[in-house]
């Protein structure tokens, strides 16, 4: 039985060699070198190398079988063309040598209408209907009171103390300590710049520095240590309950260089508007509870028009683009707009502007979501 098998193998390798790119035969199976397939598969891989080594194992196997793989190596266009090596590119053709014709031009730049461009410049708005002049930059002062500013961070002090209440909620909760602390750093940076000084808590305009970099600080402990920041989150709400209460810390207020998109991401500005917008749309649902929730009412149209004109701040997403800008002050001036019909009691007015806030919210969405 074994002598069988032994010449069933031998019987195997007095056949056509197999082109180098076939598989050796091994001991518990016998390959047929002459099979279609195989045969085929290594000959489409032969190259310069092993073309002529191939050749010289048939010629002395089977001398017929070597010329009829001769002829086929000699004929078939794909090994000529390996054996030819590689082609060589031919040159770019010259302009002047262009035959003539009305599909190509021999110039492109003489087709070319008009003045060159300058992608120097700023982009221009393609929105020509409502286009509104962005006006140079406001004071703080006019955008929000320091009253909102106010009201603004003393609302965070009861949703922070429900965090970190526990570590196991504060855990849970983190991405929302997060946004808490950084919105915490955007009020002390507006009353750090805030240009009526008289309008905000002395204590707080003094040391308004140190706790835009505190609350800064604390946003980002939590952000990288997660769970294990617990202990200097419940330090940081200290240090707030604190200021709250009148109890300022000592911080050196020096003036220095930092970009507002630093403090935060834009998503998070985009949540703190949609809930202001939320809260404008609510209140102007009817006359009563218009008159019902006047102080809530300039509370959220400070905000919108603050947090829109953070919207474009640099470094923040999009905020060089020349449309976005658009949107971020039409936002600000409807809410400006709300503010003054509140003021003056005039409930179609907010209506009116509160309705248009919210259109222009949605239009800016559609383009820059």
């Amino acid at each position: 039985m074994k002598t069988g098998v032994r010449t069933r193998l031998e019987h195997n390798h007095a056949k056509l060699p197999c082109p180098p790119a076939c598989r050796k035969p091994t001991l518990n199976r016998g390959i047929g070198y002459d099979t279609h397939n195989t045969f085929l598969a290594g000959v489409f891989a032969l190259n310069n190398p092993t073309l002529q080594v191939w050749l010289n194992r048939c010629s002395k196997n089977k001398p017929f079988l070597w010329i009829l793989a001769t002829l086929f190596v000699i004929l078939y266009p794909p090994l000529a063309d390996a054996r030819a090596g590689p082609a060589k590119r031919q040159s770019a053709p010259r302009a002047e040598n262009l035959p003539e014709s009305e599909i190509i031009a021999k110039d492109a730049f003489q087709l070319l209408v008009g003045p060159k461009p300058d992608f120097k410049a700023t982009p221009q708005s393609t929105n020509s209907s409502e286009i509104i002049q962005p006006e140079s930059a406001l004071a703080w002062s006019q955008l929000i009171s320091g009253s909102t500013l106010d009201d603004e961070i003393k609302t965070a002090m009861p949703r922070l103390k429900k965090i970190v209440a526990t570590k196991t909620f504060f855990e849970s909760h983190i991405g929302d300590a997060i946004d808490e602390f950084q919105l915490l750093a955007i009020c002390f940076g507006i009353i750090s710049a805030y240009d009526k000084a008289e309008d905000v808590r002395s204590s707080w305009k003094k040391n308004a520095t140190g706790y835009r970099e505190r609350f800064e600080r604390s946003a980002y402990r939590c952000n990288r240590e997660g769970g294990s920041s617990f202990a200097a989150a419940t330090t940081a709400v200290g240090e707030l309950e604190n200021l709250i209460r009148g109890e300022a810390g000592n911080y050196k207020n020096e003036e220095e260089q930092f970009q507002w998109s630093q403090l935060c991401e834009r998503s998070l500005l985009m949540r703190r508007l949609k809930l202001a917008d939320e809260r404008l749309a609510s209140g102007t649902a009817s006359e009563e509870i218009f008159s019902n929730s006047t102080n809530q009412l300039v509370h959220a149209a400070e905000i919108v028009a603050c947090f829109g004109e953070l919207l474009v701040q640099p470094e923040f997403v999009d905020w060089d683009d020349s449309d976005y800008k658009i949107y971020a002050e039409k936002m600000k001036k409807h809410a400006l707009e709300v503010r003054t019909a509140i003021n003056e009691g005039n409930y179609d007015n907010a209506r009116t502007a509160a309705k248009a806030i919210n259109q222009s919210c949605s239009t800016c969405h559609a383009d820059y979501r």
